[in-house]
């Protein structure tokens, strides 16, 4: 493992953080975590590429922008990253994750606790985060049932995919592609105890995949993977409970070839809703009612690659930033009818993460 040597970067600029797939069973091209910063024009620069433990494929910064974590795809730990005054990144230390193949984290509200779903062996572990911001040991961790779904190679057991708060930070929503699932769990702030609460039971062979949650966290939307839909969900946040109300097809009724629905994304203003289509090669756009959580008027803008794995909105800037894992891109897909604008060429990209820096030393 290595890193670049940090070096003066120019202030008040946003830094992105971008996780890849790093090994040959991934037929991946990506060397590690690469970090880029983007200037008032939105315009993309690359300032470091840290060569970490392999395929630190999804990453998630603390709110102070202090530190960053990535898991590990495949693997089965999860490093921790110290971020310096320049925006640059320092290897900070590695903790196992108690499971296989993590997929995906969160932050705990209170900021004590780091929480990693375990693709493979169904497993949803919390790690406390220390005050210099190294991980500590596993405290929690719960085991999501292994009953095989009925898709023979995407469901031969439990497979959370996603672990997201809901905004009362009361309650974590695990879709669960595995078993066609999702989940609502409850964490111990004090102890780091994980429980199972519900269960909401989805289409058989749907695969849930990510969710995103309105800003009141009185809907959600879900991406399902397998079929290639979104569902619209009710949730109680005084129970805990999701409340399935519609599914909508992702493709256009004329596409008829193999794809997966991958990326989702709520605009900031909670009027759309995005989610992109792995085959299909596309992001489409729900307009989204705030008073009932309904969608519709779909229209889809190309992403310049056929795997368009993750979406997200730039948090500085009003477009849609995608990274095509084939294509080895970043582009963002401006407002209205403009052409997707490549920002960054980088190998494997997979997840996107967002900080600031200020002036002074590392």
């Amino acid at each position: 493992m290595s890193h670049s040597p940090l070096r003066s970067l120019p202030p008040g600029n946003a830094v992105a953080y971008v996780g890849s797939r790093t090994t040959t069973a991934r037929n991946a091209r990506g060397k590690g975590i690469e970090v880029f910063t983007s200037d008032a024009d939105g315009h993309w620069t690359h300032r470091q590429r840290v060569e970490t433990y392999e395929n630190p494929s999804y990453l998630v910064a603390d709110e102070a922008g202090r530190f960053l974590y990535s898991v590990h795809g495949d693997g089965s730990s999860v490093s921790s990253y110290r971020i310096a005054a320049t925006g640059l990144l320092l290897p900070w230390g590695n903790q196992s994750t108690q499971g296989t193949n993590p997929v995906h984290l969160a932050i705990s509200p209170s900021g004590r606790w780091l929480v990693v779903v375990n693709y493979a062996s169904g497993t949803i572990a919390a790690l406390p985060l220390l005050d210099n911001g190294r991980l500590g040991v596993v405290a929690g961790v719960v085991a999501l049932s292994n009953l095989p779904g009925p898709h023979r190679t995407q469901q031969r057991g439990a497979h959370p995919h996603q672990v997201v708060f809901d905004p009362t930070g009361r309650w974590l929503a695990v879709p669960d592609k595995g078993c066609d699932a999702v989940h609502t769990l409850t964490l111990d702030d004090a102890t780091g105890a994980l429980a199972l609460h519900a269960t909401l039971q989805c289409a058989p062979m749907s695969g849930p995949r990510h969710l995103v949650f309105d800003a009141d966290g009185r809907f959600a939307w879900c991406v399902l993977e397998l079929s290639s839909q979104i569902l619209t969900m009710a949730f109680d946040a005084s129970q805990g409970h999701f409340m399935p109300l519609t599914r909508h097809s992702t493709l256009p009724a004329e596409y008829v070839h193999e794809n997966t629905g991958s990326g989702i994304a709520l605009a900031p203003d909670g009027h759309a809703v995005h989610v992109s289509n792995r085959g299909h090669g596309s992001v489409v756009r729900f307009a989204v009612d705030p008073l009932n959580g309904t969608i519709s008027m779909p229209s889809w803008r190309f992403t310049s690659g056929l795997v368009p794995r993750f979406i997200a909105i730039d948090p500085h800037h009003d477009r849609l930033l995608v990274a095509n894992e084939d294509a080895d891109s970043i582009v963002c897909i401006p407002p209205g009818d403009g052409l997707p604008v490549e920002l960054a060429s980088t190998g494997s990209p997979v997840c996107i993460a967002f900080s600031f820096f200020h002036q002074g030393p590392p």
